[in-house]
């Protein structure tokens, strides 16, 4: 039986982690992405991921870490304090709330959150700043 270098043992985990970020719902906005990550998914399964590669693949993982509520308010909780105050909204921003509402998600990604929080507080909700901290899966080889 061969040997698994360490660097196919690293690319083998940016693969698996690439194709599980893939297979996630909840795109919009970032289809640009999701289209790379299918990308190099199709790339043969010896070839090593270069460094750019793994660190792209490490931000898009981290733009995609998910959450289910801020302050102790749901998802769906946030947007219907945020949808109340619709028409003072941007176009952008009417857009953006109204994809959520289609969506009815219980969880939504970090810009998407961040957005919403943001909206929130403009219409009058105490909620505390939203600057998470994002810890990525760094497994010693």
């Amino acid at each position: 039986m061969p040997r698994i270098s360490k660097a196919q043992r690293e690319s083998d985990r940016y693969r698996i982690r690439a194709a599980g970020l893939a297979s996630e719902s909840g795109w919009h906005g970032y289809e640009a992405q999701r289209q790379w990550l299918e990308k190099i998914l199709r790339y043969d399964p010896k070839r090593h991921f270069t460094e750019a590669e793994r660190e792209a693949i490490d931000r898009i993982a981290a733009a995609r870490t998910m959450f289910d509520g801020r302050g102790g308010y749901s998802v769906a909780e946030l947007i219907g304090t945020a949808s109340q105050y619709m028409a003072d909204y941007s176009y952008e921003d009417e857009v953006f709330l109204k994809e959520l509402q289609a969506e009815a998600a219980d969880q939504i990604c970090l810009d998407d959150m961040r957005q919403l929080v943001g909206l929130c507080r403009l219409a009058g909700l105490t909620l505390p700043r939203f600057r998470p901290v994002i810890e990525l899966d760094d497994e010693a080889a």
